[in-house]
Parts: structure tokens; sequence; C-alpha cells
């Protein structure tokens, strides 16, 4: 056998093993992935009220990042139990900003956002999904920056691989996903993630 037959017979390995490793890949992102619908959102939301009224905890303003995380805290805002039902507890969206150069993601300083109201304030900081946890740790650092009085987090989804662990969570995935908001074919884009085109 020569050098040629070795060399195609090494390249048909090779291209069984990147096809066997692609699949391989295709079929545990197919498994692992979750697509929530609105009835699950609906039962762990509730699920999460109970958590937090069981744990006694009334914010004086939730704080919700990005659009999972204002969605989410919207559902908290009018359906967590306040002592006096005369108010229903007061709203703040946040988010970050990204761009990105040369496969490099860039943050860009949002200044839209002031945290000084939040001072000596109870504060219940939202989000919809806790993957990594750097961005629910970014925006918890900031806000006991200002000098508040407690603060405790929630998300409805958390990654079991996650280096931040929230107050609340109401279910612990392995995979990605999609949420009932993030609407197929509509453009719905996290871009925090790496996008298809870059500017």
């Amino acid at each position: 056998m020569g050098i040629k037959e070795i060399l195609d017979i090494l390249g048909y390995i090779l291209a069984i093993i990147g096809f066997l490793a692609t699949l391989f890949k295709t079929i545990d992102i197919w498994i692992n992935f979750r697509s929530f619908k609105w009835k699950e959102v609906d039962k762990l939301t509730k699920n999460l009220i109970k958590q937090i009224s069981d744990d006694m905890f009334v914010p004086d303003i939730i704080v919700g990042i990005g659009r999972g995380g204002s969605i989410l805290g919207a559902l908290f805002s009018g359906n967590l139990h306040v002592p006096d039902k005369k108010k229903n507890i007061t709203l703040l969206g946040i988010d970050r900003i990204y761009e990105w150069h040369n496969g490099e993601r860039i943050e860009i300083k949002n200044k839209m956002i002031d945290l000084s109201p939040l001072k000596n304030k109870k504060i219940l900081l939202v989000a919809g999904d806790v993957l990594a946890g750097g961005t629910m740790k970014f925006f918890l650092h900031q806000i006991e920056a200002v000098g508040v009085e407690l603060i405790k987090t929630a998300c409805l989804v958390k990654s079991v691989t996650a280096s931040y662990q929230p107050d609340y969570y109401g279910k612990e995935i392995s995979g990605d996903f999609r949420m009932p908001w993030m609407y197929k074919g509509y453009g719905y884009s996290r871009d925090s993630r790496r996008p298809t085109k870059e500017k």
C-alpha cells in the first residue's frame, strides 16, 4: 500500500470522525434544548411568588434585567403580596449594551441607568435566566454600591453550570432554551452572544 492510499484512508477516517462529532453535538443540543410555553412560565412564576412570599420578603423596588427580567419583574410587581395592598411594587428595567468588534464583545456604558434612587431600599433583582451568572453579578455589585438596605435575586431558569446562585429560581436547566416571548422568525436576538454578522 502506497502513501497515497494511506493518506486517502486517513482522510476518510478523519471525515467520519468529524461527521460523528457534528452529529453528536447536534443531537446533544436538540436533546437539551428547552422551548418553554406560557403555561410553564406561569407555573414557574407562581412558584417563585410563593417562594418569595414564604420568605416574607417584600421589596420596595423590583429591578428587571433585560427583556426576560422585565417581563418576570412585571409579573412580580403586580402579584407579590404587599401587606397594605394600596400599591403595586415599583418596577425598574435595566440592561447592558454591547457592540461586537473583531470577534470581541465590547460593553458600552448605559447612560440611561441611574441607580441612586435605590439607596436604602429593599431590592429584588430579577433576570429571566442565569446561564453563567455574569450579568446578575454585574448589576448586583452596581446596586450594592449605592447602599441598599437589602437585595435578593431571582430568575425563572438557572443553568446547572451557573457560577452565581440566585436566592430564588424556578427551574434548573442543562441546555439552551427559548422563552415564549422569544418569537421565532421575528428577529429576537440575544445581543450578548456573538452575532452572525458583526458591525
